[in-house]
């Protein structure tokens, strides 16, 4: 608002809050809301939860039989420490590579030489999707030490050359 009259401007700051704030939800979004927590509510919400909670079980089991160390509570979000930046990129590529949907946590969103994948589970995912993350993950991992190892020896080789 422009305007010459310096009374308007902190009537409006007082009077306009809905319009100052971004987090207002409009009327739709609060029908969206209110329809969402029915569905939370009921008999589909529940099996639901108890669906998702079988998944995350079932994917943090595996990856831990895996010897992956898996943080925090079971939640829909898996977080899996995945070490050092150069392992955890080459990791978090092959496992993208072969059609595995990872988020890779670097620092300085966490401490150095402790990145991990943030992995979401939902309960639509079936016994099968959970496996081949799991085989995925052991794969991506096998691969980035070879490519680590790899390419450490080829350092070392020139630095004797």
């Amino acid at each position: 608002v422009a305007t010459n009259e310096p009374a308007l401007k902190p009537a409006l700051r007082y009077s306009a809050g809905p319009l100052l704030f971004s987090n207002a939800l409009t009327p739709v979004q609060a029908a969206i809301v209110l329809a969402a927590l029915d569905i939370v509510e009921s008999e589909d919400g529940r099996q639901r939860r108890d669906q998702l909670m079988a998944n995350v079980t079932t994917l943090r089991d595996g990856l831990v039989a895996e010897g992956f160390a898996i943080l925090g509570q079971p939640s829909a979000i898996v977080p899996v420490l995945m070490g050092g930046s150069a392992v955890s990129r080459l990791a978090t590529r092959h496992a993208l590579e072969n059609g595995a949907i990872v988020n890779l946590v670097e620092y300085p969103a966490v401490s150095r030489n402790s990145c991990r994948w943030r992995l979401q589970v939902m309960a639509e995912h079936t016994e099968r999707h959970i496996s081949d993350l799991v085989r995925i993950a052991v794969e991506s991992r096998q691969e980035a030490r070879r490519l680590e190892r790899q390419i450490y020896w080829s350092e070392a080789d020139m630095a004797e050359a």
